[in-house]
């Protein structure tokens, strides 16, 4: 009857405001909670809502309390405390059917979205997939990605969602959580870099055409050597222009005898040795010279210590290396093919 009055006398609205106020709190002290809250959500815009939300929470009426936070974001005037707030109440009174309501209807509710993630994800198991449905909705892609991998652990749907995403995008997620996809799933995830690194990487008709730096994935492979060195097979035939750090590495890999590799079985060693000299070999291939040599020599790569110094032009160390081996027939016919080497300045006991 009071508001009714107001209203018939012209109240202006912060007197209707307290008339509701004062209501809600004469319900409230009687303990009528449902009523009070009716009338606490007509103050919205103008009575603080941290005045409502005390009283609830002390009286830990997480329902009411529900109604009056559901209120607020209806009239876009929720903060990122409120949504948090609300978020936390669903999951307290076990309401998936509210949660869902909230998270996946798009109608009524206004929130940051961020915050309903972190919520989400912080509640448990059981709602990772509204975590999920909010980071994909709304392209949080690193959230979605770390949910995925350190909470869900589908690699597999991970890396699907990588594959949907836009160049730059997948790059950067392949960069941050490549280790982990490429332990989990070596084959589909060295598939999916090989078209970021070629320029095979269009997902959008209007997408620019670009190409990723092979040599800035090298790292992900620590514990996959043989699916890195597919990868960089792959890459030296596709791009030859690859950087020396791509040539070195493969050439690393073929001369690498891994203990726990069978290298020996059906010649696996000496075709690594073949392809590593074929590589060293390639007009295309840019090699750092130096770095090369060094793990021709840590390898005792005869071949490719010989070829590197030849194609160097280091005419005395090809006479050093063979005078170091003893084998003096060779001396003589480096002698003979470059004239103007000397082999006097080395003296031996």
């Amino acid at each position: 009857m009071a508001i009714s009055l107001a209203r018939n006398q012209r109240y202006d609205k912060d007197g209707l405001v307290d008339i509701f106020r004062q209501y809600g709190d004469h319900l409230y002290a009687k303990g009528d909670h449902d009523g009070a809250i009716k009338q606490y959500v007509k103050t919205i815009k103008s009575l603080e809502p941290s005045y409502v939300i005390r009283r609830f929470l002390d009286a830990q009426r997480i329902h009411n309390l529900t109604t009056y936070l559901e209120a607020l974001h209806e009239q876009s005037l929720a903060t990122t405390d409120h949504t948090t707030l609300l978020l936390n109440c669903y999951t307290k009174l076990k309401n998936v059917d509210k949660m869902e309501g909230f998270i996946k209807s798009g109608k009524g509710f206004s929130f940051d979205v961020e915050t309903a993630i972190k919520v989400c994800r912080q509640a448990g198991e059981q709602y990772y997939d509204y975590a999920l449905f909010l980071a994909e909705k709304n392209q949080q892609h690193d959230w979605y990605m770390r949910i995925e991998i350190e909470d869900v652990g589908n690699y597999e749907r991970a890396l699907n969602y990588i594959a949907r995403l836009e160049f730059t995008e997948a790059e950067n997620n392949l960069k941050k959580y490549g280790k982990a996809l490429v332990n989990e799933l070596p084959v589909a995830t060295t598939n999916l870099l090989k078209q970021l690194c070629t320029g095979a990487w269009k997902r959008f008709p209007t997408e620019r055409v670009l190409k990723a730096k092979p040599e800035e994935f090298v790292h992900i492979y620590v514990q996959q050597k043989s699916q890195l060195l597919e990868f960089l097979e792959h890459m030296v035939k596709a791009e030859p222009d690859s950087s020396s750090l791509v040539y070195n590495t493969l050439l690393e890999l073929y001369l690498h005898r891994e203990k726990t590799e069978k290298l020996e079985v059906a010649g696996e060693r000496e075709r690594r040795a073949e392809r590593a000299l074929e590589l060293l070999k390639s007009p295309n291939a840019t090699f750092n010279i130096d770095q090369a040599l060094i793990l021709a020599q840590m390898h005792d790569f005869r071949a490719g210590i010989l070829h590197l110094y030849e194609k160097a032009r280091l005419y005395r160390q090809i006479l050093q290396y063979y005078m170091d081996q003893n084998e003096y027939d060779h001396v003589i016919e480096t002698c003979n093919d470059h004239g103007k080497i000397r082999a006097v300045p080395y003296a031996y006991t």
